[in-house]
């Protein structure tokens, strides 16, 4: 009781602090994780489009170089012509010059540009370049932009593509570059420029507003152009799998942890900005804000634990000062004092128990009396009721047995001695429990009576686990149920009948059934019967069967009793189920064998 106290009230206790807290730090947290991503979205989208911006400033440098080489024809005719031109005289070289000096003025005004290179189609190997001014492929170390412009489709005009070139040689360490390809649209022809990506990912780095945010920008090959510091984190992150996402801003997991990705696209360029961020930087908070709410849900536990213990030990003792009072009372032993103060309501509760309870057991043993012996009187009486006229009939009988032999004796005191002693056995210590064997002794001496008096009307069977002669039953549980046989099933039927008595032990219960196949009960008849079954007062009609079933039930309980199964004209089965366990203990309902 002690422990189911302390469970309640530390229950009750945990749900009214914890559930309150639970809610509303479930509330916050989520709340916080909401808004946190919708800021995160908002700044990250703002940012790329920012780095966008910042970047394409710095790539619409080729729409000059286009304006300067490719649309204004007479540089290009002059270009175009120096290109193709063996000789070197003194024109060709002063407009060399002049030229080299224009195009060196851009990577030396813009220190992101490393160089400029101008090719057409007609100047077969030659170039101009703004480092080297008139240059061919065979002289340079930088050949791959002229490779990637011979094997890039015709009808694009655009693309970017970031290299490693050298510039001596025997240069160990390469220099990167991202080159930028502009196809000319007056003559056939490449310009190409090189920047250096050191100037765009400084730019990257200083718009970054979080430790271990990586910003990248992508080409349309899944070419990594740009990148800032932190980058080498992402050593195991698939960036052609955040590429082909549908989704601008979303969370994917890899082996190093779960990111936050957003994406912008670059319509121009096909470019994609990307800024990915581990998600642990950026819910900082909310799990800080989870681990207080841990920590105050571990409080409120160790509250509800103290409170619980402490109601529950002053609650305890009240309630054990009440049982002892009751426990005193039912054992007679003297009661205490009557308090003169009403402190709680369990000072009321002893008070009125210490004044009424003396009362109230006396009057709860007299009534126990009173229905013990009215059950008994009852179990009596009914045990009494043997058929009057089964006795008047069973006297004429011997009468005219005794009349018509003239002083042969045998089969006249045969009938006597089995009639004496059924009376006996009827009338002595009705309420005594006897043996199955005993029972079945007792009634053989019934139906011999009767095959006397019927003339051999009917056949009895036995058949009787031999393992279950030893258990008791209560008196007259077989005879009434034969004699209702014989006369409403037996007699009334034309020629030799059976009467099988069948008993057996199952599942912890002595099953009997008498089966005879006489007349039967009609279906009308048989729902009266069934339906007087049920009833408490007592019936003239079948009155073996009443009795029986009453006696069993007083004996056992409500829930035993007699079933009756019955078809016009077959015959008619009567079965008892009665429980084999030690004395005193009676099975439940639930665990009789079926009917059937």
């Amino acid at each position: 009781m002690k422990k189911r106290f302390f469970l309640k009230n530390l229950t009750l206790f945990l749900i009214l602090l914890l559930i309150p807290l639970i809610i509303f730090g479930a509330s916050s947290i989520a709340l916080t994780q909401n808004e946190l991503k919708n800021n995160i979205n908002t700044n990250n989208a703002s940012l790329l489009k920012q780095t966008k911006e910042n970047v394409e400033l710095v790539l619409n440098e080729i729409d000059q170089l286009s304006l300067v080489y490719d649309t204004n024809a007479d540089i290009g005719f002059e270009m175009d012509a120096i290109l193709q031109s063996s000789s070197a005289t003194y024109e060709i070289n002063a407009v060399t010059k002049i030229i080299k000096g224009f195009m060196n003025a851009d990577p030396s005004a813009r220190p992101y540009i490393y160089s400029i290179y101008v090719y057409y189609d007609s100047a077969g190997s030659r170039f101009f370049s703004s480092s080297e001014g008139v240059a061919g492929l065979a002289n340079v170390s930088d050949k791959a932009w002229y490779e990637s412009y011979r094997n890039q489709e015709r009808n694009k005009t655009f693309w970017t593509e970031a290299r490693e070139i050298k510039r001596t040689s025997f240069d160990e360490n390469p220099l990167q570059i991202m080159s930028i390809y502009h196809r000319m649209s007056s003559r056939n022809g490449v310009i190409v420029l090189n920047i250096l990506p050191q100037y765009i990912e400084n730019i990257l780095t200083s718009v970054t507003p979080l430790p271990d945010q990586s910003i990248l920008i992508m080409n349309a090959d899944k070419q990594i152009l740009f990148k800032n510091s932190t980058t080498a984190l992402l050593q195991d992150i698939d960036l052609k799998q955040i590429s082909e996402s549908p989704q601008d801003f979303f969370t994917m997991k890899f082996a190093s942890g779960t990111y936050i990705i957003s994406k912008h696209q670059s319509e121009r360029y096909g470019w994609q900005y990307l800024s990915i961020v581990p998600q642990h930087t950026l819910y900082e908070f909310p799990s800080e804000l989870s681990g207080f709410m841990l920590m105050l849900l571990l409080a409120a536990f160790v509250i509800g634990l103290g409170l619980a213990y402490f109601i529950t030990k002053r609650n305890y003792g009240q309630i054990s000062k009440i049982v002892h009072i009751l426990d005193s009372a039912e054992s007679g032993n003297p009661l205490p004092p009557m308090s003169d103060r009403i402190k709680d309501e369990y000072s009321y509760i002893i008070n009125n128990i210490l004044k009424t309870f003396i009362e109230h057991s006396f009057l709860k043993i007299a009534l126990s009396e009173k229905k013990f012996r009215m059950k008994a009187m009852e179990l009596t009486a009914l045990q009494a009721q043997i058929n009057p006229h089964f006795l008047f009939n069973t006297l004429k009988t011997i009468y005219w047995k005794s009349y018509a032999l003239s002083g042969n004796q045998n089969e006249v005191s045969h009938m006597i001695e089995n009639l004496s002693d059924l009376l006996d056995y009827s009338l002595s210590k009705p309420e005594e429990l006897v043996t199955l064997e005993e029972e079945i002794r007792r009634t053989l001496s019934y139906t011999e009576i009767q095959q006397v008096r019927y003339k051999d009307k009917f056949e009895m069977i036995w058949d009787v686990d031999e393992e279950v002669s030893r258990y008791t039953v209560i008196k007259l549980i077989l005879q009434p149920i034969i004699e209702n046989s014989i006369y409403h099933g037996i007699r009334e039927k034309e020629g030799k009948s059976k009467i099988k008595v069948k008993a057996f032990a199952l599942k912890g219960f002595l099953r009997l059934s008498i089966i005879d196949n006489g007349a039967g009960i009609n279906p009308e008849t048989m729902k009266k019967i069934k339906e007087k079954l049920k009833d408490s007062e007592d019936y003239s009609d079948h009155i073996g069967l009443f009795n029986t079933d009453k006696r069993l039930k007083l004996t056992y309980g409500e829930e035993y009793g007699v079933q009756l199964k019955s078809k016009h004209g077959f015959g008619t089965v009567v079965s008892m189920c009665i429980p084999t366990l030690p004395e005193g203990i009676v099975p439940s309902t639930l665990d009789r064998p079926s009917d059937d």
